[in-house]
């Protein structure tokens, strides 16, 4: 969308979309949680449609994924800036993820 009008929409669309390329990517995370993060992952690291219900949870996978791959970061950054106006760089990585762990996300 060339100038989005309903951002609530266009993020939602958006994060969607992004979330379906790194899981076409079969990215994933159990020893990434552990080793980088210090998360524990609850179980295996299957991703299906219900599993991504939780919107923070989709976008925690879709942060994490912008961390480890370049083609999911630049998409990345191209919706948070055009919703939040603000630049994506590691720190806002890693701040939003975190935000998700003080919230309680969990994988």
């Amino acid at each position: 969308m060339d100038e989005p009008t309903d951002m609530v929409k266009f993020y939602n669309d958006g994060m969607q979309l992004v979330q379906a390329r790194a899981i076409e990517k079969n990215i994933s995370f159990d020893k990434f949680f552990r080793d980088e993060w210090g998360l524990e992952a609850e179980n295996v690291m299957t991703f299906d449609s219900e599993y991504f219900d939780d919107p923070d949870r989709r976008d925690m996978y879709v942060f994490l994924s912008a961390v480890q791959d370049n083609d999911i970061f630049v998409a990345l950054e191209y919706i948070w800036l055009a919703v939040h106006g603000e630049v994506l760089t590691e720190n806002v990585l890693r701040r939003e993820i975190f935000r998700f762990k003080d919230i309680g996300i969990r994988f």
